[in-house]
């Protein structure tokens, strides 16, 4: 059953906490609240109008946030490795190679045994150095460019999805199986911080099942940077919680402005304000930035969520 601020069922008191669920909740804890319409800018502006029509271009391509679902995904292991290695490919031809064959050509240049002593180095570092290199950061600018056929192993990997329609939450696990499926009133937000090598704060804002004591929450801080402010999580959690709930119309934002002609509630909002259906896209990159650094100033100075709510049983 989809979630409703407006109507709900009221929640069972929360369990006494054993062990494993303190030491998860440990943290500053968010409540059901009404949502209101701040935004979390540091993942609205990730989607720049320039990649959204690239997107649009590309109708094979299922978005990750649309008017059904909010999809987080992550890089298998295979893919990770990849990355690593065109990255580490690139930075030896960029920094290494040119520095050593530098030396080398010094070497020849002001040193002893002329090209006979040299020239077999020169020939290694080009066969064993510099071609892989080029190959391998070669192939991944093809796949970059959307030659993905290249590269059958890159796959991605289900980390946890959001149903509007349903209401409910699911965490996966390896292969893409669930790994639980609860119903999204069922769960508190959690924002948990630890301190970095370097002496800041970093933030998890996780949602933990009440009712079952998982050794794994929902890690809803992937959306962000583990440095945001305390703000911008409430803010992040807001936008959850409005595109949660049926009775309001989603976030107003890039990646879910295709899929606000499909949801029945934000379809009647829009009608009523007049909204222009291509607000976002519309806009260069430049005015999107513009735009998300006056929205950034506005709600410094207004509430990051709505009236809190009491989803509890007396």
């Amino acid at each position: 059953m989809a979630y409703n601020s407006e109507q709900f069922e009221l929640q069972a008191p929360k369990p006494p906490q054993g062990f494993l669920r303190q030491v998860l909740s440990k943290g500053q804890s968010f409540g059901f609240t009404k949502a209101n319409t701040s935004i979390a800018t540091s993942l609205a502006k990730e989607t720049k109008p320039s990649s959204m029509k690239t997107l649009e271009r590309n109708r094979d391509k299922t978005m990750y946030w649309n008017e059904k679902t909010l999809t987080c995904e992550t890089l298998s292991n295979w893919s990770q490795f990849y990355l690593f290695i065109a990255g580490m490919a690139k930075t030896v031809m960029l920094f290494f190679l040119p520095l050593f064959y530098l030396l080398e050509l010094a070497a020849l240049i002001f040193g002893e045994g002329g090209w006979e002593l040299r020239g077999p180095f020169f020939y290694d570092l080009t066969l064993y150095g510099l071609l892989p290199c080029l190959l391998i950061y070669g192939h991944f600018k093809l796949v970059d460019r959307g030659y993905l056929f290249l590269a059958p192993f890159l796959k991605s990997k289900i980390l946890f999805e959001l149903n509007r329609q349903t209401g409910m939450v699911t965490l996966f696990k390896k292969g893409n199986r669930k790994r639980f499926e609860h119903p999204f009133i069922e769960f508190d937000c959690v924002l948990i911080s630890a301190p970095s090598p370097q002496g800041h704060l970093n933030y998890n804002l996780v949602l933990i099942h009440r009712y079952h004591e998982y050794s794994v929450g929902v890690p809803l801080h992937n959306f962000v940077d583990t440095n945001q402010t305390v703000s911008e999580y409430h803010r992040l959690w807001n936008m959850i919680q409005r595109y949660m709930d049926v009775s309001q119309p989603m976030p107003d934002i890039m990646i879910l402005e295709p899929a606000r002609e499909k949801d029945p509630t934000t379809v009647a909002y829009d009608k009523s304000t007049h909204r222009d259906p291509r607000y976002w896209r519309d806009m260069t990159d430049e005015q999107f930035e513009k735009e998300m650094k006056q929205l950034e100033e506005k709600q410094r100075s207004q509430p990051a969520t709505g009236p809190e709510l009491n989803i509890f049983q007396k």
